[in-house]
């Protein structure tokens, strides 16, 4: 994967990730086109909450309304999708032998928190189970 980034004429930008193919196999191309969406979401509302403004068609002040699609896309979609991909990249990192320091380093926090953040993969509960769904989503292959 890598991003692209191009200055655009009237100050903005385009930004273009490009997968190989072994990527978009893996993922698949609707997955990805998804989560792609999902990010352009968080970044407009990033740009919405940042300016006070809508800032793509009628450039009006926000109202609440207006926030609807922000919240619902990363709070339903992206931040548990994230979630599932870090915890299925932790819960592996232990399989393959990973210490605590390593995934202390990788999160740049105190031992401790690794350590919690590890054992929390194992903790059940109702909040657990909604996460390990994400989890289960992440690591699983793709079937063809």
């Amino acid at each position: 994967m890598t991003l692209h980034t191009r200055a655009l004429t009237d100050g903005g930008a385009e930004l273009t990730i490009r997968l190989t193919a072994a990527e978009v196999e893996a993922i698949g191309r609707t997955e990805a086109e998804s989560l792609g969406e999902y990010l352009d979401t968080a970044l407009w509302g990033l740009a919405v909450l940042r300016s006070g403004r809508t800032v793509r068609s009628d450039q009006r002040e926000i109202t609440a309304a207006d926030l609807h699609d922000v919240i619902r896309d990363l709070h339903k979609h992206l931040v548990p999708m994230v979630g599932g991909i870090q915890d299925a990249a932790i819960r592996r990192h232990r399989e393959l032998g990973g210490t605590t320091t390593q995934l202390a380093a990788a999160m740049d926090s105190p031992r401790s928190s690794a350590q919690r953040r590890r054992e929390a993969l194992d903790q059940p509960g109702p909040r657990q189970a909604a996460a390990a769904r994400w989890e289960t989503w992440a690591a699983t292959r793709r079937q063809h």
